[in-house]
């Protein structure tokens, strides 16, 4: 029997997580980077993805003790990380010309991508709390 038939769902899940991640910091890289980086709070999402990406990657393999406490602290501070962005995106939306309109939304800063940073995260907590299993509670 090879490795992956012995793997459970959960650990293909944690490990697209990280992989997701990995692609949501590339994007939000870029879109800072057009922003030029004109607020400090714009280097937090930057900066903190890769540990989300590399924390999902790890969790596939190896949980337990220690790890499992950094998953959650981690994952916790990227749920609160994407609903503070969403906050700031819909705030910079709000000070173009004309406020919440389709053509603001469009090229003002992009609300939708911080949903999907706290929603990963949100999501990566509810399989670690609600699917019993090794890779899952306390």
């Amino acid at each position: 029997m090879s490795l992956w038939e012995t793997w459970l769902p959960q650990r293909f899940f944690y490990l697209f997580i990280g992989a997701a991640y990995l692609l949501v910091w590339i994007q939000v890289v870029l879109f800072h980077w057009r922003g030029a980086f004109r607020y400090a709070a714009m280097w937090g999402p930057v900066l903190f993805a890769p540990f989300l990406a590399a924390m999902g990657i790890v969790f596939a393999f190896v949980h337990g003790g220690i790890v499992n406490r950094l998953f959650i602290i981690l994952y916790a501070i990227g749920t609160l990380s994407g609903m503070m962005g969403t906050l700031y995106h819909f705030k910079g939306v709000r000070h173009y010309i004309g406020g919440f309109t389709l053509r603001n939304f469009m090229v003002g800063p992009p609300v939708i991508l911080p949903l999907i940073f706290m929603a990963l995260s949100a999501a990566a907590l509810l399989m670690f709390f609600l699917w019993p299993g090794p890779a899952g509670g306390l």
